[in-house]
């Protein structure tokens, strides 16, 4: 076989496999859209507990002592100094 017939053949090879591909593609591509038009999506479910724990856990984190903050801000400058050296 001559190189011109393997050009061909390889063509023809890479042409068949792209449009395999795309038509996978392109069919995926319809039943996604079909099922996001069909199959309708889930609606989370919101409860009264979990509003109550968010708000009394936001309440809870707004209220920290100045000793907390006195050791955070002292741990840190202690850190920097250390990576200076």
């Amino acid at each position: 076989m001559d190189i011109s017939g393997s050009l061909v053949t390889a063509l023809t090879l890479l042409g068949l496999g792209m449009a395999f591909v795309y038509m996978f593609l392109g069919l995926l591509f319809i039943c996604i859209n079909l099922m996001a038009k069909y199959i309708p999506a889930d609606k989370p479910v919101i409860t009264p507990q979990r509003k109550t724990a968010a708000a009394s856990k936001a309440a809870g984190q707004a209220q920290v002592s100045p000793q907390v903050i006195a050791a955070i801000t002292s741990a840190v400058q202690q850190y920097r100094k250390a990576q200076t050296v």
